[in-house]
């Protein structure tokens, strides 16, 4: 993000957002878009527009999901390439062992 934070505006769910923001307008309104899909497709549970915070709450309880998952996934990615890594550190380490004990 730019160190310069600017006023930038997005729209969620029919209402207009004024934001403080370190981030261009063209993320900002990924950002507000994804939020707002969220948001529209709780509402499309059948919950009234008139409960814009329940909407809301629910909506952030859905990215969120998406976010942990998200993590372990890439946590679990993580632990396969270290211990790969690990694998072949050892293999590498046993055939300098080998080669070098030859050579003695």
């Amino acid at each position: 993000m730019a160190l310069n934070p600017k006023v930038l505006k997005v729209n969620i769910l029919g209402q207009d957002y004024v934001i403080r923001s370190s981030a261009g307008q063209k993320y900002l309104n990924e950002v507000a878009a994804y939020v707002n899909e969220k948001m529209e497709e709780v509402k499309a549970s059948g919950i009234d527009d008139s409960q814009q915070l329940r909407i809301a709450v629910l909506a952030s309880l859905n990215i969120t999901d998406e976010l942990f998952a998200f993590k372990k996934e890439k946590q679990n990615f993580v632990d396969k390439v270290e211990a790969k890594t690990r694998a072949i550190t050892e293999f590498i380490d046993n055939r300098i062992d080998e080669i070098e004990s030859k050579n003695k």
